[in-house]
């Protein structure tokens, strides 16, 4: 009896013994792809009405020319109010496709500046009451949100966004609303 506890217990032994070939590995994991192309820029904006926010913008990728860029607008409290992401390729009003991480740095740099002159809503184009948009405008936004936009004359922060296009988002405090691209080339 003692002999067949024995074997018993031996074989439940080597039964829980994993034999070399089942040996628990540790998984390794493969390395993360880091980014061969990365470059941040930002810059504090004093709007009108005494509004502050940070301008942020961010770019990453395998490459410089296929890098995707970030732009976005933070409170001074840090809540982010806006961001929208762009292929590097589809804005050639803000990135050079030749550049290195230097150049696209700068780039960055540039496209934190507000190029909306005045910096205001109501410097642009109106809406016409049976108009399907305002001339030169994209809208991404109803007419009344557009018109009402352009009646507070608040905060205007435009950008390049396309090759013949400029973003614009309208800012009442902590609301940021993108009312569309100005696009001057087309009617």
């Amino acid at each position: 009896m003692k002999r067949c506890l024995g074997a018993v217990l031996f074989m439940v032994a080597a039964a829980c013994t994993p034999t070399p070939q089942h040996k628990a590995a540790t998984p390794t994991l493969p390395p993360l792809d880091e980014p061969e192309c990365t470059a941040q820029a930002s810059r504090d904006w004093s709007a009108v009405g005494s509004q502050y926010y940070v301008i942020e913008a961010e770019a990453r990728g395998g490459a410089c020319a296929e890098a995707l860029a970030t732009v976005r607008i933070r409170s001074v409290q840090g809540a982010v109010l806006f961001t929208r992401d762009y292929r590097v390729s589809d804005v050639p009003l803000a990135f050079n496709p030749n550049n290195d991480e230097t150049g696209l740095r700068a780039d960055l740099d540039a496209w934190t500046l507000n190029t909306a002159d005045p910096p205001t809503t109501d410097m642009l184009p109106a809406w016409p009451a049976r108009g399907e948009r305002p001339p030169g405008f994209r809208p991404a936004v109803a007419r009344s949100v557009y018109e009402a936009a352009r009646g507070a004359q608040g905060p205007l922060f435009c950008f390049p966004d396309g090759a013949e296009s400029t973003a614009c988002v309208a800012m009442a405090g902590d609301t940021a609303t993108l009312l569309g691209s100005l696009t001057p080339e087309q009617p």
